[in-house]
């Protein structure tokens, strides 16, 4: 890459994705010795100098939805901004990144994306109470429930129901608030509510520890997307604030924010070019959006933002390894075309 040879570059990095998909500001190389891993953002970065703008803004989106940096949001505004040089260009030096020291990756992946690339409402989640298996009243005045919600809600990945309106929800269908619901109920409910899908599960104390299971259920199909579990060696706020915290962060790790292109349509079904290499799962719902007139700043000139016609919602329904096929699920006044861009919700 540094001796220009981009495309020989590209390889490589592809092979190194191969072994390790994610980009990490602190990758373990060897014992204690870490080191920078950013194969998304450098692959991204290659595609722009070969003139590549698809492939380098699907890579460098990948890259900010996992560990973002100073270094990947200045060639996505290059990228954005339709300034693809010639092959032969040579790399910018990489400006400092400046990230909170001690924030994890995954925590300033949600803010960014949040605050830089929403189009359209994101993932909605209700968390149902959750079955308790070996349990008493060692949690004392811990409120297990408020925890759950408070940890989805704190990664700021999903759209997350207030508890109030779940709890009359709950009180209508009386269902009460003490845990356990099958799969299919719990996808009613959601249904009813009007969320994309439901978190349920179960904790379970064995002597003075606790686990916690919890899966994601669709509420359409009211299949499993992902289950994902967590232990807390004592019964403390913090340790089970901590337990929580991390259930919630590994859910969000299954649902990325990724951006890509319809590349098919074919009467109700649309295939994208986001595939498994890119995270993408069965049953992950995307907004179908059309970019138009630029928004031009009247001062400097330059093109800040684009206008946005959000054309239709879509639920994939085959995955492979670089890209998927979707159903429309809700129309929004428009029917998508080849070359319109897609976002996971």
């Amino acid at each position: 890459m540094v001796g220009n040879d981009y495309q020989s570059a590209v390889n490589y990095f592809n092979t190194a994705l191969k072994d390790k998909n994610k980009d990490s500001g602190k990758q373990r190389a060897m014992g204690t010795i870490f080191v920078e891993y950013y194969p998304h953002r450098e692959l991204g970065i290659c595609y722009y100098y070969l003139g590549k703008q698809q492939e380098a803004l699907s890579e460098l989106n990948i890259s900010m939805s996992q560990s973002p940096s100073n270094r990947a949001r200045q060639y996505l505004d290059e990228v954005n901004k339709g300034n693809i040089p010639a092959a032969s260009a040579e790399t910018p030096s990489e400006p400092a990144d400046n990230l909170t020291a001690g924030v994890t990756a995954s925590a300033v992946t949600s803010s960014e994306v949040t605050s830089a690339e929403i189009i359209g409402d994101r993932m909605s989640i209700a968390v149902l109470p959750f079955d308790s298996k070996g349990l008493g009243n060692e949690l004392g005045s811990i409120d297990l429930l408020d925890k759950l919600i408070t940890g989805f809600v704190n990664i700021i990945r999903f759209k997350v129901i207030e508890r109030a309106l779940l709890e009359k929800i709950l009180e209508e269908q009386k269902l009460g608030m003490s845990g356990v619901i099958d799969v299919s109920t719990a996808a009613e409910i959601g249904k009813g509510i009007g969320v994309d899908a439901v978190v349920v599960g179960s904790v379970t104390r064995a002597s003075n520890a606790l686990s916690i299971d919890a899966r994601v259920i669709d509420t359409e199909t009211a299949a499993i997307l992902t289950a994902k579990d967590a232990y807390s060696s004592s019964i403390s706020l913090q340790d089970v604030s901590q337990m929580v915290g991390d259930v919630a962060q590994k859910i969000e790790n299954e649902f990325p924010i990724l951006n890509g292109y319809v590349i098919n349509v074919s009467n109700s079904e649309v295939t994208i070019d986001v595939g498994r290499s890119n995270g993408l799962k069965r049953g992950m719902k995307c907004h179908v959006y059309r970019e138009g007139a630029p928004i031009v700043h009247p001062v400097t000139g330059k093109v800040i933002a684009r206008e946005i016609d959000e054309l239709c919602e879509v639920q994939v329904t085959e995955v492979f390894d670089v890209y998927a096929n979707a159903k429309i699920v809700q129309s929004k006044g428009g029917i998508p075309k080849v070359r319109d861009r897609i976002i996971t919700k």
